[in-house]
């Protein structure tokens, strides 16, 4: 039997090692706490809604339905990435995430853009719905001329995805020089699940515009995000949070 390398096996050790200081650094943070929380709930709606359905669905369904499975896959890598220590490559999956998010808002001011994308070729897929073209669409819909898409984008993409001398800072723990392989910073964990709260929250949302709870189990999962969202904004945020909502929503649920 061939063996795993032992360097191997003492990296994945050393990458346990700090998942665990990790998620003791979360668990005695009230707001890094309530961060994660949200994150879990907005994953269990795209874990419960992208499951394969009992009967056939239509391409453009199935479709979206995979989109959701992409967004839990990157929720979850990032999460594990990030509480590994793996800062800068937590960050590029982000940025899959963000633009992800941004597609699914695309598609919901205007579905018929689904077959077009899952249909086209390289060429048209860059002309129509690179990234660029989908942000420009949305802020044109939504009147935004501020840009901050874009410069969200931008931000993921110079600190994390392309390889950039700005991008470096992400290697390098707070105080100390560059370092190799993963490592412990409390600064950036705090930072990417606060970043990473927010991308969840956007996921599961933009997925809940094109995809309709059906099972109770669902329909339950979507009512705690929900509930969950608006705790949520309502600390970060000052926004307003009418409970009234819900619990007449948790009553209709129970009589299911």
């Amino acid at each position: 039997m061939n063996l795993i390398p032992e360097n191997l096996v003492r990296l994945h050790q050393g990458e346990e090692f700090l998942r665990t200081k990790s998620l003791e650094l979360i668990e005695t943070d009230a707001d890094l706490s309530r961060h994660v929380a949200i994150i879990e709930k907005a994953m269990d709606v795209l874990n419960l809604l992208s499951k394969p359905p009992a009967t056939d669905e239509d391409e453009d369904t199935e479709a979206v339905r995979l989109l959701g499975m992409r967004l839990f896959n990157g929720c979850a890598s990032a999460f594990s990435l990030t509480t590994s220590g793996y800062y800068q490559v937590a960050a590029m999956v982000m940025r899959d995430l963000l633009e992800t998010v941004f597609l699914l808002g695309f598609f919901h001011n205007d579905p018929t853009k689904i077959f077009e994308w899952r249909t086209a070729d390289s060429s048209a897929r860059k002309k129509v719905f690179s990234p660029v073209k989908v942000r420009t669409a949305l802020d044109d819909k939504d009147g935004f001329t501020e840009k901050k898409r874009a410069a969200a984008y931008d931000l993921l993409c110079e600190l994390a995805s392309h390889p950039t001398y700005k991008g470096f800072r992400m290697l390098r723990p707070q105080g100390l020089s560059h370092h190799c392989g993963p490592f412990l910073d409390p600064t950036s964990l705090k930072a990417l699940i606060e970043e990473l709260a927010k991308l969840a929250i956007q996921a599961a949302q933009n997925f809940l515009l094109l995809f309709k709870t059906g099972t109770k189990e669902s329909i339950a999962a979507h009512i705690h995000f929900m509930e969950a969202c608006g705790e949520w904004f309502e600390r970060y945020f000052r926004s307003s949070f009418d409970r009234k909502e819900i619990e007449e929503l948790k009553a209709l649920l129970a009589q299911m």
